[in-house]
């Protein structure tokens, strides 16, 4: 009888055919959980510049070096990277923005300057940015601030003079008001007997007459009128800018700082606090270090005679006197005049200044030739407007305060 092969045996070599089957298909599956693994990290490699970009770090733009300094110590820690306008040395009443300085503004998150008609040059700049859209805060602003002592090369008792002058004047003008009251007086009471019931009728119907006159186009007139007062005295409207000399000042305005970085720039608030708190003790200690350096001068020493009128809040907070300037405004940019030197020259003498104080940012010309005109006195350069450049002992504010208060007792101990 014929025997045929079972259906469940294989010969050798159909064994041998099915294993390499098998192996072929085997392979095939690897090769596809293996593209569907590489597919997955190829949608990760694509889904990770999405999540660094929504973590990327924000881009603070700052007009002055000693307020970038400022800021960057608020937002510490890298939580900002913040960048400067104005360069080293630069004079912020006196820059003027180029066309990369205006893009760099609109592409960041926040921009901070000092305000008070400081940036005179930035100004337009400033508010065409944030007329687009970028928030822009103006820290001196929030401030306490003084006037300005003078203007001019002046002696500061001439203030006191022309204010005796000013109350004598009053007092003219209030007797001169008193006798008007009166007269005023007679003819009210004269014009109030002449009205009757008719005067009465025709004032009401003059008064209807004009509310009906009233409205939209007259409330918003109003409205605009009212907006440009605000702007108006919310802007360069607070007397001397240069703030930044008294440091108990900047710490009392950093709080409003740290409120626009959290709610505008949207850093971490709890950082922020840390920050800030840490930098408040710091400027603590610097005012400190300051007061008891000026403290080694003696009372009648503490007289300045400075380039431009920078050093108010310096005076102010640490008890100097402002005897006069070499440049006759208080922008940075005018030039001296021949006869106020001379006259700055007599008040030296008599007042027996060691010391004028000139400016990094500033030729010392004029004032070279004021103190040679004097004689005996010295020629001092201090850091004003700009931090100073490295090597100087000026490129932080902190170092810049402390710099300036040891040039200025050192010169007039």
């Amino acid at each position: 009888m014929q025997r045929f092969p079972s259906l469940h045996t294989s010969s050798p070599a159909a064994r041998s055919r099915r294993s390499r089957i098998w192996t072929a298909h085997a392979a095939v599956a690897v090769l596809a959980i293996a593209a569907a693994a590489c597919g997955g990290d190829d949608a990760g490699s694509v889904a990770a510049p999405e999540a660094e970009a929504a973590v990327e770090t924000p881009t603070i733009l700052v007009t002055t070096g000693i307020w970038a300094d400022i800021v960057s110590n608020v937002a510490c820690g890298g939580l900002a990277d913040i960048e400067t306008i104005i360069p080293v040395g630069g004079d912020p009443h006196g820059y003027e923005p180029s066309l990369q300085d205006r893009a760099r503004m609109e592409n960041a998150a926040l921009v901070v300057a000092n305000g008070l008609e400081l940036e005179e040059g930035l100004e337009d700049t400033l508010e065409s940015v944030e007329e687009s859209g970028t928030p822009v805060f103006h820290l001196a602003e929030g401030m306490e601030t003084i006037p300005f002592s003078f203007e001019g090369g002046h002696h500061a008792e001439d203030d006191g003079e022309e204010g005796h002058g000013d109350e004598e004047d009053e007092d003219e003008e209030a007797e001169e008001g008193h006798g008007d009251e009166d007269e005023e007086a007679s003819e009210e009471a004269e014009e109030e007997g002449h009205h009757d019931e008719d005067d009465e009728e025709e004032e009401a119907a003059e008064e209807a007459e004009e509310e009906g006159h009233h409205d939209e186009d007259d409330e918003d007139e109003g409205a605009e009128e009212e907006d440009h007062g605000d702007e108006e005295e919310g802007h360069g409207s607070g007397g001397d800018p240069h703030v930044w000399f008294d440091p108990n000042r900047v710490s009392g305005a950093l709080a409003n700082l740290a409120h626009v970085l959290t709610g505008d720039v949207g850093l971490d608030p709890a950082a922020v606090e840390a920050c800030l708190t840490s930098y408040q003790a710091e400027l603590e200690a610097v005012d400190a270090d300051v007061a008891a350096k000026v403290e080694q001068l003696p009372a009648a020493s503490r007289k300045l005679v400075t380039n431009h009128e920078a050093l108010g809040y310096f005076a102010d907070r640490y008890g100097f006197e402002l005897i006069g300037t070499v440049i006759p405004t208080p922008a940075s940019m005018a030039q001296a005049s021949p006869a106020g030197l001379e006259e700055l020259a007599e008040i030296i003498e008599h007042e027996g200044i060691k010391a004028i104080f000139a400016e990094t940012l500033h030729s010392v010309d004029d004032v070279e030739a004021l103190a040679d005109r004097v004689g005996d006195v010295d020629v001092v350069t201090l850091y004003t407007g700009s931090l100073g450049p490295p090597g100087s002992g000026a490129e932080t504010y902190v170092d810049f305060m402390r710099t300036n208060a040891d040039l200025i007792v050192d010169a007039l101990g």
